[in-house]
């Protein structure tokens, strides 16, 4: 048979094109002011081939981050919340004064936590909002853990060089506590293009950090209270799965919260949300759901006067 013409078709036969083509699209989009969204990120991360490539991805996100971020001074005794990423130009107060001096800066300056993320979640093969609170969770646990009740985090603070503390010293040290882990996980869901708020306010009778998550973008409903110090638990005996706090928040329940009523959790939805996720097949089906449910307060003066009505009227608070 005489041949008359060969057909050859290189694109990304031997060179993988998709993920460089993406890259140029996204280094184009950022040079004309445009960043990525939720689902452009989304697709990206499955495209990934290897680690190089993860951690090329979290630099360019991360740079893109830091491109559109603005230098402000946030966390406790500052703001009652803030939403965007906590860039290196952001001044993060992740405590109270120590000694009558300001606290310092907390930096998030390690890729790491990020890495490991993409990576868990590729070894999922997939994700929406919901299993995220769980990967957040154990990626946040796995990195920051505390074995501290406080004066480790507080020498980790008055002992350091400068104005700065690295995210890395309270990792070594294993001091972290609710503001740290709210500030990281944050940054994880605005990596990944999710819309979060990290909050000053208290829970129960006690100031605390914890996270509003957007799912739908800011300004839109459900907004979930969220907070990475703490877990759910399906129990049977001695085997136990453990899960993120979180809590889906109607429209109304959102805007009580915002002008700092508390709010008394019900993890009525939270349970059987997570039993649709994870019990197909029965798996969760011989477990009892295990899980607190304080008080919520939003914004550090709210909170404080809350705390304080409980502690004068000396009466627990109603559960």
């Amino acid at each position: 048979m005489e041949i008359k013409a060969v057909l050859f078709d290189m694109d990304g036969l031997m060179i993988d094109t998709e993920s460089l083509s993406t890259e140029a699209f996204i280094n184009s989009a950022k040079a004309q002011g445009y960043n990525m969204t939720k689902e452009e990120i989304n697709k990206r991360i499955f495209e990934l081939k290897d680690e190089e490539e993860i951690r090329e991805f979290v630099k360019l996100r991360i740079a893109e981050l830091e491109d559109i971020a603005e230098e402000k001074t946030v966390g406790q005794n500052y703001t009652d919340s803030f939403s965007d990423y906590i860039s290196s130009k952001v001044h993060y107060k992740p405590g109270d004064k120590f000694d009558d001096a300001e606290c310092p800066d907390l930096v998030y300056d390690d890729i790491e936590p990020y890495v490991n993320l993409i990576k868990a979640i590729k070894e999922n093969s997939w994700y929406n909002e919901l299993s995220l609170f769980t990967t957040i969770f154990f990626e946040v646990h796995d990195y920051l853990p505390s074995d501290d009740i406080g004066f480790g985090r507080y020498f980790t603070y008055v002992s350091h060089e400068g104005d700065k503390v690295s995210i890395k010293d309270i990792r070594d040290n294993s001091v972290a506590f609710c503001s740290e882990k709210s500030g990281l996980s944050h940054n994880m869901f605005k990596l990944l293009g999710i819309d979060s708020e990290v909050v000053v306010g208290a829970r129960d009778l006690e100031l605390h950090a914890y996270n509003l998550v957007y799912p739908k973008g800011y300004g839109n409903f459900p907004v979930v209270i969220y907070d990475p110090s703490h877990f759910v638990n399906f129990i049977n005996g001695d085997k136990k799965f453990s899960f993120g706090y979180c809590k889906p928040l109607s429209e109304e329940e959102y805007k009580s919260l915002k002008m700092g009523e508390p709010h008394k959790i019900d993890l009525t939805k939270t349970e059987k949300l997570y039993r649709q996720l994870y019990g197909r097949n029965g798996l969760l089906d011989d477990y009892t759901f295990d899980g607190d449910t304080p008080y919520y307060t939003f914004g550090l003066e709210a909170s404080k006067n809350f705390i304080k009505e409980n502690q004068e009227s000396n009466k627990p608070i109603q559960k």
